[in-house]
């Protein structure tokens, strides 16, 4: 291990923030397999859901599909609160303004992109840019949205380290993209960080 390399990290005054910067960036991914629980309990649902209309007229199954649709409507319900959708929007940018204020931090530009959709089929991806293909691959009836939040503020060292904290206490459904940080000033004492997030949500397909 390069030696002179820990020295320089442990004499630099960016420590502690490079330390939350790399804890808040593994915090952000470690969502991604709670985005795939939430992915796989939707599905799960929509699929019971189609089964018990059918087994309605079989009452011996009814009693133990109606428990199993209770137990994962429950989870599905508590999943929903953390995706980001067209009726949720308007909250999430007032929960993220309310975090970036929290810190102390001016928001000098906070933008939501339209959202792009696509098919969503078994064992998908939602990092993936496009549609995987194939013999194999089995369609769902499920559209997957995302959205991409980008944000720039400026702070002192302590907001931006305050605004990573919360960002990563945040339980929304997001992959952390991009993130640039830089100082401003001869002493460097203002801080401006820019981040884009994915954001994400499964949409059932409206039956034609």
């Amino acid at each position: 291990m390069n030696k002179s390399l820990i020295r320089k990290f442990c004499e630099s005054p960016q420590r502690k923030l490079i330390v939350v910067i790399a804890t808040t960036t593994i915090g952000l991914f470690v969502w991604v397999p709670l985005v795939d629980e939430y992915f796989d309990v939707k599905a799960s649902y929509a699929t019971l859901t189609d089964e018990l209309g059918l087994a309605r007229q079989t009452a011996k199954t009814l009693p133990s599909l109606e428990e199993q649709l209770v137990q994962l409507a429950e989870q599905l319900e508590e999943l929903e609160k953390r995706a980001v959708t067209e009726g949720t929007l308007s909250r999430y940018r007032s929960q993220l303004v309310e975090h970036i204020r929290g810190a102390d931090c001016r928001v000098r530009k906070l933008d939501v992109s339209p959202p792009t959709r696509r098919p969503w089929v078994k064992d998908d991806d939602p990092l993936q840019q496009t549609l995987a293909k194939g013999p194999t691959v089995q369609k769902t009836p499920f559209i997957l949205e995302k959205r991409t939040v980008s944000f720039l503020v400026d702070g002192t060292m302590e907001n931006i380290q305050n605004l990573l904290e919360q960002l990563h206490k945040d339980k929304t459904f997001a992959h952390l993209n991009r993130m640039s940080l830089h100082t401003k000033g001869r002493d460097g004492g203002v801080v401006t960080l820019e981040i884009d997030m994915w954001l994400f949500a499964l949409e059932r397909q409206k039956r034609s």
